[in-house]
């Protein structure tokens, strides 16, 4: 082991629970591309196109937005991506009863997918595996079933309740976070002795506020990630490596009970 994997287990060790805090960076080695990274989303598209003002006045990006959901292109229902090792040494650390929760920014669903209970995650940015309605009725659906309307011919499907626009639960540029889900996330992170960042830079807000919540109590941070973040003069640790290969040496070196000598 490392030193700075070394430091980190250290640091880690020294608190019953700790907050993870996940980003883009944990499901890159899952192949999804990051949004800002030389091959993201934003390479290919205009974010601007990505603002709840833009879904709901214009059908053309409502369109679209649905055909790239059917083409795969948004890591809907119909991506066959799978949780790598980062994300099940995750799982472990749950099992191990050392983590209060896995707040997410993250759309993708891979923390279920890898074995964590939904009630662990708490996903502040939504999950493009289901749609709701954005009207009064609020109805929820799989993504599945709404691919499949369109594959029968709806470009722009509609509730069939009330008739009011639906998208996923992903929260677009202008929409608020849920402030359920933000009121667990903090939750978890209040029940803390330590946060534990992977694959994120930090840079979105207010989702990053969760987790300098636990250091601004005086915890410390560990940051897993590749490439500077905008908080790493906040870190107690900082590890420049994928989350794939430096999470399962963490997550071994935080379950495993510590050998027992003889007199």
């Amino acid at each position: 082991m490392d030193s700075l994997l070394q430091q980190a287990v250290e640091v880690l060790a020294s608190v019953p629970r700790m907050l993870v805090f996940t980003g883009a960076g944990i499901s890159t080695e899952s192949g999804i591309p990051d949004f800002r990274g030389p091959d993201g989303l934003w390479t290919r598209v205009d974010p601007d196109d990505f603002t709840i003002e833009r879904y709901v006045t214009s059908p053309d990006i409502r369109r679209r937005a649905w055909r790239m959901h059917l083409e795969g292109a948004l890591w809907g229902a119909r991506v066959e991506v799978r949780p790598n090792p980062g994300h099940q040494a995750l799982v472990d650390l749950w099992r191990a009863g050392r983590v209060t929760g896995v707040v997410t920014q993250n759309v993708d669903g891979l923390h279920q997918a890898a074995g964590l209970d939904d009630d662990a995650v708490a996903e502040l940015h939504g999950n493009v595996r289901r749609v709701r309605c954005l009207g009064r009725c609020s109805t929820t659906w799989p993504t599945e079933e709404v691919l499949q309307r369109v594959e029968a011919g709806e470009e722009d499907p509609h509730c069939p309740a009330c008739g009011a626009l639906v998208k996923t639960t992903t929260v677009l540029f202008g929409e608020l976070l849920s402030p359920e889900t933000l009121a667990r996330a903090r939750g978890m992170a209040d029940a803390a002795g330590a946060v534990l960042v992977v694959g994120s830079t930090l840079s979105v807000h207010p989702a990053a506020g969760v987790a300098v919540s636990v250091v601004q109590r005086g915890a410390p941070m560990v940051i897993v990630n590749r490439g500077p973040t905008d908080l790493d003069r906040l870190a107690a640790v900082r590890i420049d490596a994928p989350a794939g290969s430096a999470l399962p040496t963490l997550a071994e070196a935080l379950t495993t009970p510590p050998a027992s000598t003889s007199r």
